[in-house]
């Protein structure tokens, strides 16, 4: 995502389908410090931590939520900042 205030993929939200109840979304840097998280499905990440633009870099996240059948949904993987 590139959040350079385009207008555009500015902010990296958690999309998907069949989820029930989301529970946590965690974004780490490289040094597996965690620069966002939110229990709020509605609410992204800026490309900021503590109000400070992070660097071009790939950060890793962690998912978890519930499916309708309530079985846990553990997610994980890498998103790329661009600027």
């Amino acid at each position: 995502f590139s959040p350079n205030e385009d207008g555009k993929n500015d902010i990296a939200y958690v999309r998907g389908w069949g989820i029930r109840e989301f529970v946590e979304v965690k974004i780490f840097n490289r040094w597996g410090q965690v620069v966002f998280e939110s229990n709020d499905m509605a609410k992204g990440w800026d490309g900021t931590f503590h109000g400070k633009p992070q660097s071009i870099d790939t950060y890793a996240y962690t998912i978890k939520a519930i499916d309708m059948e309530g079985k846990d949904i553990f997610v994980k993987g890498y998103i790329t900042l661009l600027r």
